[in-house]
């Protein structure tokens, strides 16, 4: 699904949604202390709601930045969507790519 992000226990939106609607109004502030990708974040935003998202790891945060088009750069760093594991083989399909794993063998490759 477009809407998932590089992060292992990422919650769906429609749960969030569904979350903040019962628990806030619109013009509230919502609290993540523990944002990952931010999805708690965005899904605020797009309830008319304010945010404020706590994050330690510098991957995740670079993520929510972009998901919240707060900034276009990171510390240099122009920020882009990760492309997700299961999307490699159809990226290389399309661009008639060969993808290698670290130790040289084939993973994908278009005949």
């Amino acid at each position: 699904m477009e809407e998932y992000e590089n992060h292992p226990t990422q919650k769906p939106v429609a749960l969030l949604e569904r979350i903040i609607k019962a628990s806030s109004n619109k013009g509230d502030v919502v609290l993540d202390p523990f944002s990952g990708t931010f999805t708690t974040c965005f899904v605020a935003k797009e309830l008319g709601r304010n945010s404020i998202g706590i994050e330690l790891q510098e991957e995740y945060i670079k993520i929510g930045l972009r998901r919240l088009q707060l900034t276009e750069e990171f510390k240099g760093e122009k920020l882009q969507k990760e492309i997700r594991t299961f999307e490699t083989e159809k990226l290389a399909t399309a661009q008639n790519l060969t993808l290698f794993e670290p130790h040289g063998k084939y993973i994908h490759r278009k005949h």
